[in-house]
């Protein structure tokens, strides 16, 4: 009886071991408060871990979305790739208040702390207006109308929106007190609390001091400027002698530029341009033209598609919905196609009427230029082009070189059709925005850059910066590789 017995408390055990999952209840706080990764004396949860990677992960959605309109997949794989990330982080910024503690950082001195809280009061203010706008764009205080009605009535003069002929009855509720008390409250919500920017600020205070540590001996010397700026004037000219339209787009985007081939001009626009009723409707009969070619395109490739199936097994049901859908997507294209003719009809008409209305102005404005009159002085009169109102071009002119395609054909042509310096445009140069009048402003030199002491601040500033930064993230990394860090995979499952 006894063996009986011990036999099946021995299957009942082993019963609970195989089925250990299903009869023990799940604890999330027990499983959040198991330790991922132990750096020195710091423990990392996994409650934490996970936080932090599901805040990369929603921030990484959030940018790709705004700004590239698409959406991160969130696989199984991606959420690894990026808990691995959480955790790198993680171990890092552990290091890092280790070493920070180690060094003396963590202590501000008095007038680093007074600073800290003007830096949180000014931002809890600043984001109590961005709330105010956002959340209550119409709300007046009983404080604010006062004053605004009290403004009006001592206004003299006649009587206006701003300052009606009547007095007005006040009509707010809230006071500012009642207001800020309701803007607090939102602001804590979303986390944004007084004693969020100053443990924000704090922190970043602690960081900058452990920076300057460890750059405090970094320096950039002049050779070494002098050597940047040899190798980039190299490089450049390399790039620019074998594609110098290429040098053009660089300067137009924005590229810190050391060299410049040879064979540019500048060239002077005066532009006439369409007025902007008439480009309005221009704009919206291209966007109706494209709309309708688009339509066309997609439904002759859905058409293809269709007619290369094989409907030999079709029955009768599935045969007339076949047919159906040919005869529809037929009905959209040849409903497209009118469309297109309609409406490049009127686009054409379109086009002739805005610039037969400002022919006029645009022939006065090329006799004028072509009697002689200050090239200058007529872009300022009849000018509408705001390129030319900025330096270099209002001096230099537009670069133009042979093969440059960053402007319409026509405008490039005429540009480089000009024989010498000083030459104006012998007819009017129509393009997409108007008239064109242009004048070969003169030849442009090239080769390097002077090195003068603006290019050689500019550079030792962007290379101390590297510098400083490249030591940092090494003593971050010697620091990691020094420290006591201990992973445990299996929590992370």
């Amino acid at each position: 009886m006894k063996k009986g017995i011990a036999l099946i408390a021995m299957l009942l055990a082993a019963a609970l071991m195989l089925s250990g999952c299903n009869l023990i209840g799940y604890d999330e706080e027990l499983d959040g408060a198991q330790v991922v990764a132990k750096v020195n004396d710091t423990e990392i949860t996994k409650a934490d871990w996970l936080n932090y990677r599901d805040y990369l992960v929603e921030y990484e959605q959030q940018y790709m979305q705004q700004y590239y309109g698409i959406s991160l997949p969130v696989d199984e794989e991606t959420m690894a790739s990026y808990g691995e990330l959480a955790l790198e982080q993680m171990i890092e910024s552990a290091v890092i208040e280790d070493k920070m503690e180690e060094l003396g950082f963590i202590e501000l001195t008095e007038e680093e702390t007074a600073e800290v809280e003007v830096y949180a009061d000014s931002m809890l203010e600043m984001y109590k207006m961005l709330v105010r706008y956002q959340n209550y764009p119409d709300l007046e205080t009983v404080e604010e109308e006062q004053e605004r009605l009290t403004a009006a009535v001592a206004t003299d003069g006649e009587a206006t929106e701003a300052t009606p002929a009547e007095p007005q009855e006040p009509v707010a509720t809230i006071t500012d007190a009642q207001l800020d008390e309701m803007l607090t409250n939102d602001l804590n919500t979303l986390g944004y609390t007084r004693d969020y920017f100053v443990q924000s600020q704090t922190m970043s205070v602690q960081s900058e001091k452990l920076r300057e540590h460890t750059y405090a001996d970094v320096t950039v010397t002049d050779e070494q400027v002098k050597e940047e700026f040899d190798n980039r004037v190299a490089e450049q000219k390399e790039t620019y002698d074998a594609t110098p339209s290429a040098y053009a787009y660089a300067e137009q985007n924005g590229t810190e530029l050391y060299y410049m081939p040879e064979g540019y001009r500048g060239v002077k626009n005066l532009l006439v341009s369409i007025s902007d009723e008439k480009q309005s409707e221009i704009d919206t009969l291209n966007s109706e033209l494209s709309t309708a070619n688009s339509l066309i395109t997609s439904g002759n490739a859905d058409l293809e598609e269709l007619k290369a199936q094989d409907t030999a097994g079709y029955d009768e049901e599935a045969l007339a919905d076949y047919q159906t859908q040919i005869a529809a997507l037929e009905e959209q294209v040849t409903t497209a196609q009118a469309t297109v003719e309609e409406t490049q009809a009127k686009l054409d008409a379109a086009n002739e009427a805005a610039f037969a209305e400002i022919l006029p102005v645009a022939q006065e404005a090329l006799a004028k230029a072509q009697a002689g009159e200050d090239f200058d002085a007529l872009i300022e009169a009849y000018g509408d082009d705001p390129g030319m109102e900025s330096e270099p071009n209002k001096s230099r002119g537009y670069l133009v070189c042979e093969g440059l395609d960053m402007y319409e054909q026509s405008f490039q042509d005429a540009a480089m059709a000009l024989a010498n310096v000083g030459d104006v445009s012998a007819e009017l140069v129509q393009t997409s925005y108007g008239y064109h009048i242009l004048q070969y402003a003169g030849d442009v030199t090239g080769g390097a850059v002077e090195y003068t002491d603006e290019v050689k601040t500019a550079l030792y500033d962007e290379m101390l910066a590297e510098a400083q930064e490249a030591a940092y993230d090494a003593a971050v990394t010697q620091w990691v590789s020094e420290a006591d860090v201990k992973t445990f995979s299996k929590v992370m499952e």
